[in-house]
Formats: structure tokens, sequence, C-alpha cells
């Protein structure tokens, strides 16, 4: 009876995430809810009608008899940052039911009419994708663009590697940095090397150590477009950042506009004055800097390309001191928690749980350390949202192994350890004085009144995550207020009204008002684990809405 009490739960679990699945889905496909079926007859012959939406985002096509055929995505709005010309194209690109591509057709496109005619005319670009798998299509760099069309063919290729997930993305100007351009930065320089860490970003070498780096601007630049087309720009910067040159190399702008920025050595100083990290946030206009005479467009889009390029390079520094230090700070925080968890299991399991200056000692150092430091309280909101997204183990491995301790343990002992000793609100309700309490106990009526809260709060959580209701669940409980920082104010009324009903009635809150003590207790075993109680019941009805929620596919 208990393993189904926890297989119940379980199932719960999962329809939650099923659903959430299902949402995410919807909304990543929801551009495709228009497109009417003949459209993409010409890529199945066969399509009579649409089939479900695909968690990647496209949705299924099914013949008249409604087998699957395979599915079809789109590119946009992923593709939207990868201009062409003049703008950016939506790609629809269909697989079949073996995710292999079995042909790519043009949605939309905001470029130039005749560039892309050029691409739909030639007889190799887009069909040189058919028979790859995802994969194979997304990690891509054997193609070429179309000639008289290259901005436009190569913005395709970008936003259909993008829309695929790749890690990387197509540059518009894929020549590789040259020693003899590396050394107009460092004449010193006697080798160059790609950064292993960031592949814009070229280390050189003189003959004893790095002596600099050199930052290409492609691909993070490739959509910042001057007076017709992007320019890529190479960066030479020094360890502390210090920018010691700045070469404009190829580019789809006018090339006469893009000579005068090459030959105007004040810009290149104006450019020069700001370190690499400055340029990562900076505000031209503020800044005063301005455009070359007779090729203002260009030349502004030359510094607007360093911005971007700056931005890329220090969101890609995952080694940078900053980072480590982070890292460093949350490897003690998670061995903080884990010293509190293992601190709780040993005063739950022994006779220290008897002593109460052992007792209080704990209580202070969970409430000031799970509690107003960690905030690592545990709640409706967070199970349901782990539920839904899956389980933070890199950024909060403490508060995941503080759940298990507080799941694992009512199952296997009889003792719900988290809410008896290691709860940061629990240990502030025991601090109530005991002179405050009524001395008569609650009517029986009062009581039953009040016990129906928990269930209707469950409830409401199991509701409001099936159907993806907008109501932020930490509203209904008070742990968040721990975490004063970022608290709301219901979370904290609930909090502070919790503690004083608490004051007057015994552990008022934990009793009547604590959903996620009631779901720890349930798992916990007792004298009547082996019988089925209302507590079952109502567990089994909720798994049976939401089962039902996900077979009939209610809508959201």
């Amino acid at each position: 009876m208990h393993l189904l009490r926890v297989l119940m739960l379980a199932g719960i679990l999962l329809t939650i995430h099923y659903q959430h699945d299902r949402l995410l889905a919807f909304q990543k496909g929801a551009s495709l809810s228009n497109l009417p079926i003949e459209q993409i007859q010409t890529l199945f012959p066969e399509a009579g009608e649409w089939g479900d939406f695909e968690s990647h985002g496209g949705r299924r096509v099914l013949s008249g008899t409604g087998a699957t055929l395979g599915y079809v995505v789109q590119t946009a709005p992923d593709s939207d940052p990868f201009l062409g010309f003049s703008g950016p194209t939506n790609l629809l690109i269909a697989f079949d039911a073996s995710d292999r591509v079995t042909g790519i057709q043009l949605l939309s496109s905001r470029d130039t009419r005749d560039h892309v005619e050029l691409i739909l005319k030639d007889p190799v670009f887009l069909k040189s994708w058919v028979g790859k798998t995802w994969s194979e299509a997304a990690s891509r760099s054997d193609v070429d663009g179309v000639s008289g069309a290259t901005l436009t063919s190569m913005a395709m290729l970008q936003g259909i590697q993008k829309r695929l997930g790749s890690n990387t993305v197509a540059s518009k100007f894929p020549r590789p940095l040259e020693l003899s351009q590396a050394q107009k930065f460092f004449p010193e320089a006697i080798r160059i090397e790609r950064d292993p860490t960031n592949s814009a970003v070229w280390q050189v070498f003189d003959a004893t150590q790095i002596c600099g780096s050199v930052l290409h601007t492609s691909p993070a630049a490739d959509s910042v477009v001057g007076y017709q087309g992007p320019t890529e720009c190479w960066i030479g910067f020094r360890s502390d950042g210090t920018i010691v040159g700045i070469g404009v190399g190829a580019s789809f702008d006018n090339e006469p506009y893009v000579g005068y920025v090459r030959g105007d050595a004040g810009f290149e100083r104006m450019l020069k004055k700001f370190q690499l990290e400055q340029w990562s946030e900076l505000d031209l206009r503020a800044e005063g800097i301005e455009g070359v005479s007779g090729a203002t467009m260009t030349s502004m889009a030359v510094a607007e390309s360093m911005m971007a390029a700056a931005k890329a390079h220090r969101q890609s520094s995952l080694s940078s001191p900053t980072a480590s230090r982070s890292g460093g700070l949350r490897y003690w925080r998670t061995i903080g928690t884990l010293v509190i968890i293992v601190w709780g299991i040993a005063i739950g399991f022994s006779s220290w749980r008897g002593n109460p200056k052992m007792r209080l000692l704990f209580q202070v150092a969970v409430v000031a350390y799970l509690g107003f430091i960690q905030g690592d309280l545990l709640s409706l909101a967070m199970f349901t949202g782990w539920a839904q997204n899956g389980l933070p183990w890199k950024n909060a491995i403490g508060l995941v192994l503080l759940s298990l301790a507080a799941i694992v343990l009512p199952i296997f002992t009889k003792t719900n350890i988290y809410c008896s000793h290691l709860c940061p609100h629990g240990a502030l309700q025991q601090w109530m004085p005991r002179s405050w309490r009524w001395k008569r106990p609650l009517p029986n009526w009062a009581t039953r009144i009040l016990l129906t809260i928990r269930p209707l709060l469950i409830a409401w959580v199991l509701l409001v995550c099936w159907l993806h209701l907008p109501f932020s669940l930490v509203d209904i409980e008070p742990f968040d207020a721990y975490a004063w920082r970022a608290a709301t104010w219901p979370t904290i009324a609930i909090a502070l009204v919790g503690l004083a009903l608490s004051a007057r009635i015994p552990m008022a809150y934990c009793r009547f008002g604590c959903g996620t003590g009631a779901l720890l207790n349930y798992l916990r075993r007792h004298a009547r684990s082996d019988r089925f109680t209302r507590a079952d019941g109502f567990a089994l009805g909720c798994l049976i809405v939401g089962v039902a929620l996900c077979v009939f596919r209610l809508p959201f």
C-alpha cells in the first residue's frame, strides 16, 4: 500500500512534466498553426492533415489515413537576427519519420527579392540538405554560398543552424586569421592558434609565450549592416584588455566607403582608447564616437560590430576569475548545506534529540544558514517547477540533496526529518513562547474546517501546473520570505500571519496551512500505512484528473 502511495505521487509529477512539455511544444510551433496543409504537399505529397506539436517546436504531418509521414519546423523566429542583404528569411524544413531532411521550402523573406530568386533557382543550395539527419544538418560546414546572393544564402545557412540547435553558427567571413595580419598588431608574433574555448579568438605567440590575442567580429556581428552590408574586423588586444589595433577586413558594404574607414587613422585611435571589456557595454553616442566623414554608416557599423563581438566574447569567457569565484562560493555553500543535513539526521536519530542545548544550537543554524543565508526551503512551487523542468543539479545541488533527504527518509524510516528538524519556518514556530498559547483547544468543527486548507492548496497547485494558469505559486506559501531581498508581499504576509497564529495555536501553520509538509507526511510510514485512507483517495483522484488531461489532450 505504501509503495502504491509513492507510485501515485510519481505519476502525478509525471503528468505535470508531460503537460509542461506539451505547452512548450505548442508555444514553439504555434506559428505553424495557421499554415494550410496544402502548402506542404510539395514536401509531403500524401499529406492530408496536421498532427500534434513536437517537443522541438515542429508539427507532425499525417496522411489522409492518419499515418505519420514526418514533421516540419520553421526557422523563424530563431533566424530573425540573421540578415541577408536587407532582411531575414523564414524557411520550412521537412523531416521524414526517420529524422532525415526531405526538403526545404521558402515560407517568407524580407530580403531583396532578386537575391532570394537566385537561391530558389539554384539547383544545389537548398537541396544539399536533403538526406541529412537533424544533427548533420545543424552542424554542416561544407556549404558554399550562392554566387550573386552570398549574403542571403549565408543568412539562410545561419538561420538553419540556429533553429536546429547548433552550438556554432557559420560565419559570413570564413577566411581564418593569417600570421601576417596578426603581425600588424604584434610584430613579434611567430605563430597563431585558435583559442580552444572561443572560435572567434586567435592566440598570438612570440618566441616564448602568448603575447596577445585577436578577436574576429564574425559571426557575432554578421547582422550589423552599414550602407549595404556587414564588414568584418579584427581586434588585437592584450591580456589586460588593452586594444592595440583594429583591422578592417573583407566587406559586403560599398567598397569606396570601406576604403575610407581603412585609411582613417583618427577613427582607429578613437576606437582604441577603450578596453575590450568597456566595448561590451559602450554607449557610442554618450562617448561621442562619430563616423568617418563620407562613410558614416559604414564606419558606425564597424563600431557596432566591435560592440557585438565584445559582448559575445565576454559571454563565452567561461574561465573568467569572476566565474571561478562564483563556482567556488557555490561549492562551499553546498558543503554548508550538506553539513546541516547530516547534523539534522544525527540529531533526529540519536539521543541528541533530547538535549535542549544541542537542539537550540542546531535550530539557530537551520534558521540562519538554511533560511536567511541560503534560502534553502522546500515548497510546492519548487517541487512542481522541478517536475516541469528537471532537477537543478549544477546550480542548486545542496537544495537537491536536502529534498532527497526530506523525501527518502520518511519512506524508509517513518521519520519526517525535514519538517521536524530541517525546516527553518518550523524551527521559528517551535520558538514561540508557550505562555502565549490559547488555553482551550480549538472546537472540532473549527479543526475540521482548517484541515481542509492543505488539500485545497495542493489541488490548486496541481490545477495551476496542469492548465498553466497565470498564477505565481510562491505566493501561497511563506518560504520565499526568507529570500528577503526578492520576497514579495503575499509570501511575507503569509509567513508573518503563520508565525502569529503559531504563537496562539502550537505549530499552526505546519498543522493547517503547509501543503509541503502534508506531502512529506503522506510519504511517511506509520501505523495506518497498510490501509486505504482519505488521503489516498485524494491522491488517486488527482492522478486520474492528471492522466485524463494528458490522454484527452485538453487545451491549456
